[in-house]
């Protein structure tokens, strides 16, 4: 009997459970298409698609130097912490069905933000197609349904892709400080030496604030310490002589070699040895450019 009892109080929290979220009212959000509006920014450090959906925030697609695309939702005042959100790409009622599914990402919650970057690239080709975004947002209280308005998307999405193809290759967060791993007994630069260069000759063109750049060669402690100062010097010298070939001035240049002197892992094991054959390149910006960075940051 008291197995049974249990039972039926089992069935009836899960029919009041299921109850409760088959009545769950959702709250669609959508900017009517004469109000609507997508607004296209960019430079060589970045690009940024913005769609606001009118009473609930603003819809993002933003491209940054070495990163995918991200899809962000930017809520006005829904704050969901450790939530998810699925945003798919819908097609109109009128247009025919096919067997394909739908372009979707997951959309990650921290405070009023949400934002992805997985298959992004999807919702990129949905504006040059017309296609609307939908989000759906589910909590313990209420559903909400956000989606974008597909009015005059496909010039915002061709200036986006313009704007892709002039990115920097890196941003600063990646070339402020780069190490390159020499082989042995090597000053030979490698193609991931060249890419690295190259980016740091794009970003000097782009941002005018960087005042120098300090070279550092380095070598690990195989060898007398004559040939390893020598080697450390050849090293620094092609980093140097590379980015003059590019077009880098050679007064923004500080060339130093230090030998086996400043290890930056043990020599005692190849692991070590691996990290300390390198050349240290550190970009410096303006004193006043700092000053004006560290306050924007307060």
């Amino acid at each position: 009997m008291k197995a049974s009892v249990y039972i039926l109080l089992c069935l009836n929290v899960v029919f009041v459970a299921v109850t409760n979220n088959a009545l769950a009212v959702t709250n669609n959000y959508q900017t009517h298409l004469e109000k609507a509006q997508w607004d296209f920014s960019g430079d060589a450090f970045g690009c940024e698609i913005t769609h606001r959906v009118q009473s609930f925030g603003t819809l993002q697609l933003i491209a940054k130097p070495g990163e995918a695309i991200t899809l962000t939702l930017q809520s006005d005042w829904l704050d969901l912490n450790n939530n998810q959100s699925l945003a798919s790409v819908i097609s109109p009622a009128w247009q025919a069905k096919n067997s394909l599914q739908p372009p979707t990402t997951v959309l990650n919650w921290l405070g009023v933000s949400a934002s992805s970057q997985k298959n992004t690239a999807a919702f990129l080709e949905a504006l040059e197609q017309g296609l609307t975004w939908q989000i759906a947002i589910s909590t313990a209280e209420t559903n909400y349904q956000v989606s974008s308005s597909p009015v005059a998307t496909q010039k915002v999405a061709n200036q986006f892709r313009i704007c892709r193809q002039q990115l920097l290759p890196q941003p600063f967060s990646y070339l402020r400080r780069l190490d390159l791993r020499f082989a042995s007994n090597s000053s030979h630069l490698l193609a991931s030496h060249e890419q690295d260069l190259y980016a740091v000759y794009r970003y000097l063109q782009a941002d005018p604030s960087i005042k120098e750049i300090l070279i550092d060669g380095h070598a690990d402690a195989s060898g007398d310490h004559l040939t390893n100062l020598l080697l450390s010097k050849e090293r620094a010298d092609e980093v140097m002589s590379r980015l003059i070939e590019l077009g880098v001035p050679i007064s923004m240049i500080q060339v130093r070699h230090h030998g086996n002197r400043a290890p930056i892992a043990s020599n005692n094991d190849v692991t070590g040895r691996e990290l300390n054959r390198r050349v240290s390149l550190r970009l410096v910006k303006s004193a006043t450019n700092k000053m004006a960075s560290q306050g924007a940051s307060k």
